[in-house]
């Protein structure tokens, strides 16, 4: 009796595994077959940066001939999608899946300039905050720090690097600055008052960073990012000192912050 209970039992379980494989194979067969519903495309917008917008978007999903609305589940071709946005020059991030009721959701992550470079040959390009070179854009302008005087590295030959590749040895040999200008582009945007008072930045024949000021007529003369954050304070020192006194602005034609525990100016 027992060993017929046994037999009868392995005889529902299996029969219990076959309606259920059975089951979800028919629901698959149906998702499959199921039609796309829509396409909805999320942008980063936060950030002000407005390098793409949610049509073209959808516009270079069209260009490269996928169809999407109305097309069965099993016709998208969703790696293909996010493969080519991925390649986008515009595109930092892109994720591309397909809802168990049928909708196409995209989800993109625009890159983020930090500054823009102008090289001694007028060639023009972003660095990003993940520290990448970026093409400009004929849609929008970044409003960025602008760097530009002794810089030679050119986009073309520079673009396929990191800023860290960069800053290895093998690069570092070219006498790149990049990784210079790029170390104080992200301190500057770290800081809401730098931010909003340092707009340029020229890199003079002796290498050395000058801070263009928003206020004020000076040549701040930084060097380079050694002890960048101590030298920031000597600076902060000289504008709390001179925003308190009357006419002290306009001595001093020239701040230089490159030696230690000290701000050596030049009078006009």
């Amino acid at each position: 009796m027992n060993k017929f209970k046994k037999i009868l039992f392995i005889i529902l379980w299996c029969g219990l595994i076959t309606g259920l494989l059975v089951t979800m194979g028919f629901v698959n067969k149906q998702q499959e077959a199921m039609l796309c519903k829509s396409l909805e495309v999320k942008m980063n917008l936060d950030d002000d940066v407005y390098f793409l917008n949610k049509t073209e978007i959808t516009q270079l999903i069209k260009d490269r001939g996928d169809s999407i609305v109305g097309q069965p589940k099993s016709s998208i071709n969703i790696p293909g999608i996010e493969q080519a946005l991925n390649s986008h020059e515009d595109i930092a991030k892109a994720e591309v899946f397909i809802t168990i009721d049928g909708n196409v959701k995209v989800n993109v992550k625009q890159r983020k300039p930090i500054i823009r470079i102008i090289n001694s040959n007028d060639d023009s390009y972003y660095l990003d905050d993940a520290g990448r070179l970026m093409p400009l854009s004929d849609r929008y302008t970044a409003r960025v720090i602008v760097a530009n005087g002794k810089i030679s590295e050119p986009y073309a030959t520079h673009y396929m690097f990191s800023i860290s590749d960069i800053a290895r040895d093998s690069l570092k040999r070219a006498n790149s600055i990049l990784d210079e200008l790029y170390a104080m582009a992200i301190y500057i945007n770290a800081h809401e008052f730098w931010k909003s008072q340092i707009e340029q930045i020229y890199v003079n024949s002796d290498r050395d960073m000058e801070l263009v000021p928003l206020v004020g007529n000076q040549k701040i003369v930084f060097g380079d990012t050694t002890l960048m954050d101590e030298k920031f304070k000597k600076l902060m020192t000289f504008y709390t000192q001179g925003l308190n006194t009357t006419g002290w602005w306009d001595k001093y034609s020239t701040i230089n912050l490159k030696f230690k525990n000290q701000i050596v100016c030049t009078k006009k």
